[in-house]
């Protein structure tokens, strides 16, 4: 009786274990059924494709062995993309030990998309939650600057709206990195931007950039993204 409970304490241990180097990433893609959604590990150095799969009565699941992919160290999150062009993916975080869920519209991945999961997945959600709200605001924007082309007071009052947003924005984005410091998320936070759009300058806001960097090199000290931070601070 003692040899079969220590034997069942050992396979406990070792699923357990098992479990811990595994990150799972599943979820609902409306409009995407028999589309190939391919996944890609985001390195210092670019996009590093892992697998593929062709979603299924819209629905996927990739299921990824930290062990077995280079640039994924355990314990340490790693960003991973989900895309079926190019032009329509989204990126997120996890862990070993960790399951991402998503819900989306295959059409437009990142403006639709909403998450389930880990603290990291949630904050890079909400990065890109609020970077879609800006997104829409601004073109409403453009549109009324079109139109109005010709009345001095309104494309003023838009031009003034417009900077406002931006200000704002890059406000919500300061306190998220504020507010997040042992999160890679303030990585996409400070370097976030649309278009030619860029709400921090490695220049200007060098004290931001050096104060995330330092907060995320005493939580992960060997990683490649801080060490790629580390190279930017000035």
């Amino acid at each position: 009786m003692k040899k079969l409970s220590f034997f069942l304490l050992l396979f406990s241990l070792l699923l357990s274990c098992s479990r811990m180097n595994t990150v799972e990433l599943s979820g609902e893609l409306e409009h995407g059924n028999g589309r190939m959604l391919h996944l890609s590990l985001l390195t210092a150095e670019g996009l590093q494709p892992l697998d593929s799969v062709v979603v299924r009565h819209n629905t996927f699941r990739f299921k990824l062995n930290t062990d077995e992919v280079e640039g994924m160290e355990a314990g340490q999150p790693v960003f991973l993309q989900l895309a079926f062009t190019p032009d329509n993916g989204l990126t997120t975080l996890a862990r070993g030990g960790e399951s991402v869920i998503l819900r989306a519209d295959a059409d437009q991945l990142v403006s639709s998309y909403r998450v389930s999961g880990p603290e990291d997945a949630l904050l890079m959600w909400k990065l890109d939650s609020a970077l879609a709200s800006f997104v829409r605001c601004t073109d409403t924007l453009l549109q009324i600057y079109h139109y109005y082309m010709g009345v001095d007071s309104v494309r003023s009052a838009v031009e003034q709206r417009y900077n406002k947003a931006v200000e704002d924005h890059r406000q919500f984005l300061k306190g998220f990195i504020q507010s997040h410091p042992q999160s890679f998320s303030t990585m996409i936070a400070f370097y976030q931007g649309y278009n030619n759009l860029r709400f921090f300058d490695e220049t200007e806001d060098a004290d931001l950039l050096r104060s995330l960097t330092d907060s995320l090199i005493f939580c992960y000290p060997n990683s490649q993204y801080v060490s790629y931070l580390q190279s930017r601070v000035r």
